[in-house]
């Protein structure tokens, strides 16, 4: 039978399971736009390791729901 603990720590897998299933990627223009910043000073955050981001190739990829928690942690 499962303790009042496993069931939260169940309950949070679940939530960040559903939360990365409902996730979308974002461009660099994309972000800018939602930062209110321009192409450049996204990819200098990205380069000094202030922004959540992948990279592949010569393109920068973002997760609309690391870029909302971002946003919201830095107001």
């Amino acid at each position: 039978m499962l303790n009042t603990r496993d069931i939260d720590l169940l309950a949070d897998r679940i939530a960040r399971k559903l939360h990365t299933l409902n996730d979308e990627l974002l461009s660099v223009s994309e972000v800018a736009r939602m930062l209110d910043k321009s192409e450049g000073a996204i990819k200098k955050m990205c380069y000094r390791g202030l922004l959540p981001h992948r990279k592949q190739q010569k393109s920068y990829y973002f997760s609309k729901n690391e870029i909302t928690e971002y946003l919201l942690t830095k107001q």
